[in-house]
């Protein structure tokens, strides 16, 4: 389940946050740490979305690499915050 942070970030119950932080911009913040998302709004099938590049959860912040299956997990959670906003999600390269 998600509550509001305020009217650009949600919080699950299961321990993430994501916030937008500028018009480029997004955090997932998960366990005290952070992964910075350089995110961009579109369209998809009409409906309002969030593109990111399929490599955004490869790194924290600080560096640190994140396992393939890790990464699976917070693109899936981000994907479910974002739905709760309503925004969809796409995954794809950008130029």
């Amino acid at each position: 389940m998600f509550t509001w942070l305020n009217k650009q970030g949600v919080r699950s119950d299961r321990g993430f946050e994501v916030q937008f932080t500028g018009r480029f911009d997004a955090e997932y913040r998960e366990g005290g740490k952070v992964v910075q998302l350089y995110v961009e709004a579109g369209l998809s099938g009409g409906q309002q979305c969030i593109i990111v590049e399929p490599g955004a959860f490869a790194r924290w912040s600080d560096g640190e690499s994140i396992a393939s299956e890790r990464q699976e997990q917070m693109l899936k959670n981000f994907k479910e915050a974002m739905e709760f906003q309503g925004l969809k999600t796409v995954v794809e390269a950008g130029e």
